[in-house]
């Protein structure tokens, strides 16, 4: 009797064994949240709410703050002290422009083996935003950096069409001439987060021009895979202070910066930093490299040469059109 009792009680014991590691397989986990601020007072509020209501709710979240002069630091405060369970820090920024004030975040030596999301000050997300990109991440090889469509809205909350659904490869040949990695949307396990962090301590000093792109470059130049989610998470917010946003309606800006030389400017910079994390790349994508290298000097054959004969292409026929252009009138 005494041992079919204590037969009883081991089966009992290995069953809740099991079901409490089936339960920690399944459970979502903690995700640092990595906001930067500017100036923000006439928006932030907003944004904070929807991070509070989100599905998942096992989150921190840190924010540098650039030198603001409005109210934006009082609303912090304010979320601050309403949330007092919360892990809610609010560090300084280094005042460098929004690349480095995010990487500052990324780089603090406190965050180790995190899973991160970024997180703009303007937008509103949707309340699957978290949740989803981690189930999407858990589903698919685990070493994936997850990004998605987004809702534009302009200044007053008013919708304005969506982001851009690409159907397109994803990866390095496309990462050198075109960004598709909306900073915003970005989630990252453990695996991208930590070795973005070993990236960009090598390149701390440097005058990065996007965080994003750079993120694309160093992400697929790695060999890491991306999740672009078709579903958008967040109402992206339009206004006079984007310096890149809704397509249609910078169509005219774009084709300044293109004519400007500033393009150019940011594919030399983008170039330097590849360069830098060089023993991060892959032997194949260095080769690509080289090869878009020798494509923008135009010698001999190059100057002839399709970019997308080397595998470079952005996500449409007209964009690679313009490339080829561009290439032709020594303007890439």
């Amino acid at each position: 009797m005494f041992t079919h009792i204590m037969l009883i009680s081991t089966c009992l014991v290995c069953r809740n064994h099991m079901s409490i590691l089936a339960a920690n397989m399944h459970k979502l986990p903690h995700i640092h949240i990595l906001m930067c601020t500017k100036d923000g007072e006439a928006w932030l509020a907003d944004q904070l709410s929807s991070i509070l209501t989100q599905s998942h709710s096992d989150w921190s979240l840190w924010i540098s703050d650039d030198g603001s002069r409005d109210a934006t630091l009082g609303i912090i405060s304010a979320f601050i002290s309403g949330n007092p369970e919360r892990d809610i820090r609010l560090f300084r920024g280094p005042q460098r422009g929004c690349a480095q004030n995010f990487l500052s975040l990324l780089a603090r030596p406190e965050l180790t083996s995190p899973w991160v999301a970024f997180a703009d000050q303007d937008d509103i997300w949707m309340p699957h935003k978290l949740q989803r990109s981690i189930e999407m991440i858990r589903r698919g090889t685990g070493a994936q950096i997850y990004a998605s469509r987004c809702v534009y809205i302009n200044a007053k909350g008013n919708t304005g069409g969506v982001s851009p659904q690409y159907h397109r490869p994803y990866g390095f040949g496309n990462a050198l001439v075109q960004n598709i990695l909306c900073g915003n949307t970005l989630v990252m396990p453990p695996v991208i987060s930590g070795y973005l962090q070993s990236v960009f301590s090598l390149t701390r000093e440097f005058d990065l021009p996007f965080h994003d792109w750079c993120i694309y470059l160093a992400v697929t130049g790695a060999g890491f895979d991306i999740i672009h989610d078709e579903k958008p998470g967040l109402f992206y917010r339009q206004h006079s202070n984007n310096l890149l946003g809704a397509c249609r309606s910078n169509a005219l800006r774009r084709a300044r910066l293109i004519y400007k030389h500033q393009f150019s400017d940011w594919l030399d910079r983008n170039i330097y930093f590849l360069t830098i994390i060089s023993p991060f790349i892959t032997q194949s994508n260095q080769s690509l490299l080289n090869r878009f290298i020798e494509l923008r000097k135009n010698e001999d054959v190059c100057f002839l040469r399709r970019p997308q004969s080397l595998g470079i292409h952005r996500q449409t026929l007209a964009g690679d059109f313009i490339l080829q252009a561009m290439s032709w009138c020594r303007k890439l």
